[in-house]
């Protein structure tokens, strides 16, 4: 999976405010490369920037490149090493490689306008790039088999682009520990929707820059289409609510499942689970205890655990 800096809302914004745009986009690394594949920056004709594809050590070469191509309308692709002493400089244990694509933008771009539909729509896309001729296109699969991550085909010098929708959190119970947990999954970019028919729990001044749902967590959960980009989370110590929400995951295709609570709390779960006539193959994908075994004790080092484990998951896909 490809979840990294939004930059195609941003770049939108600026075509519609008719600026002149190139984007920048790692297609390979090697070594101790400090953005993985797919990293981006866009740049535009006064020179501000938007995401990066380094920890600051090719910026500046990028950014001269990006002006040119936005001058002569073409594309370009830079080999850039870094040394030991230059990766020390910027955080890095050793120096690496980094193959950068640099295209220059149309002012009505249909590829953008058709990646940010997609991003509102929470859909993939896949955006094939020639590294060759600079050509880029949208497609709806990869000859030889979908693929997870971006890549590219060195043989024939092209580079896909896997976006996916924003990763989602839904926290069921609006406790303590949810208002740590949110604020860590705001930080990691995470959409954060709070679900708790209890509203003195759930609500705006607790939960500020979270989507609130004040209802039964299987009614609110019908609502979304969830997929291998979401997690959820129980927290009520609630049956009554807890096994709600986790019914509906489980016959659902998200990416990550936790319910807070002891051994002795989940072997009681299991059991009720079992007598509602779920499988014990889908009760075993809930992780519980909740969240890596880090001895964590406060609501905000749960809340680290949690997402720690959240972040495994996600990323082993």
């Amino acid at each position: 999976m490809n979840n990294l800096d939004d930059i195609i809302t941003p770049t939108f914004n600026w075509l519609m405010k008719k600026n002149k745009v190139a984007i920048a986009t790692v297609v390979s690394t090697w070594g101790s490369a400090p953005r993985q594949i797919g990293g981006q920056m866009v740049i535009n004709n006064n020179g501000e920037i938007i995401g990066s594809v380094s920890g600051g050590c090719v910026e500046n070469s990028v950014i001269s490149e990006a002006l040119e191509s936005i001058k002569d309308r073409k594309h370009r692709i830079k080999d850039y090493g870094i040394t030991n002493d230059l990766a020390w400089e910027v955080g890095l244990a050793c120096g690496g490689n980094l193959k950068i694509l640099i295209q220059p933008l149309e002012d009505n771009d249909k590829i953008i306008y058709a990646i940010k539909k997609n991003i509102d729509n929470r859909k993939q896309i896949i955006v094939k790039n020639d590294c060759i001729t600079g050509k880029r296109e949208i497609i709806q699969n990869i000859e030889g088999g979908q693929k997870k991550t971006s890549f590219l085909d060195k043989n024939q010098n092209i580079f896909y682009h896997i976006i996916e929708p924003k990763p989602r959190l839904f926290v069921v119970g609006g406790v303590h520990l949810s208002q740590s947990l949110s604020s860590l999954a705001n930080i990691c970019e995470y959409d954060v929707t709070i679900i708790d028919p209890r509203d003195y729990f759930a609500n705006k001044q607790r939960f500020p820059n979270d989507k609130i749902i004040n209802e039964w967590p299987d009614i609110a959960l019908e609502k979304f289409n969830l997929n291998s980009s979401d997690s959820i989370v129980t927290l009520t110590h609630d049956p009554k609510i807890d096994d709600l929400a986790l019914k509906l995951a489980l016959d659902s295709k998200i990416g990550y499942i936790g319910s807070l609570g002891s051994k002795k709390t989940h072997e009681a779960r299991i059991e009720r689970l079992l007598a509602e006539g779920v499988s014990i193959v889908k009760i075993n994908q809930i992780h519980s205890p909740i969240g890596l075994n880090i001895s964590s004790k406060t609501p905000q080092e749960i809340a680290i655990s949690i997402m720690a484990e959240i972040t495994q998951v996600r990323r082993s896909y």
